[in-house]
């Protein structure tokens, strides 16, 4: 734990997936509240998206982090502005793009009770 699911838009053509996910993972890091090889992230370009009705030309990069439940809501805002200010800072993007990108970070408890794993 954790896991995060990040989501974009396929117009974000110049967005480098492997380097969006380096980046996530070294802010989640630098928190102090995960360990390295517990994080668990994966990016999923979205080739069908509309944003309000099409009318001007909009991206988004909309990240999730599923954490298992008892961490406190400081911690959850700790991580949450991290991982938003590190999406800011666009070192993911191989060049920049004429239009705005709305930028999302949903944090989610998960109940430790309905979280099952095992290493084999």
């Amino acid at each position: 734990m954790p896991h995060l699911i990040a989501n974009y838009s396929a117009n974000l053509t110049e967005l480098d997936p492997q380097k969006l996910l380096q980046d996530i993972n070294v802010a989640l890091i630098e928190t102090d509240l995960f360990i390295a090889n517990d994080i668990k992230s994966r990016a999923f370009q979205d080739e069908v998206f509309l944003i309000g009705l099409n009318d001007t030309q909009e991206a988004y990069i909309h990240l999730k982090l599923y954490l298992l439940s008892g961490r406190t809501q400081q911690q959850k805002q700790t991580v949450g502005t991290a991982l938003l200010n590190r999406l800011e800072c666009k070192s993911y993007m191989l060049s920049e793009v004429g239009y705005p990108i709305q930028l999302c970070v949903e944090v989610i408890d998960m109940p430790k009770e309905n979280y099952f794993k095992a290493t084999v």
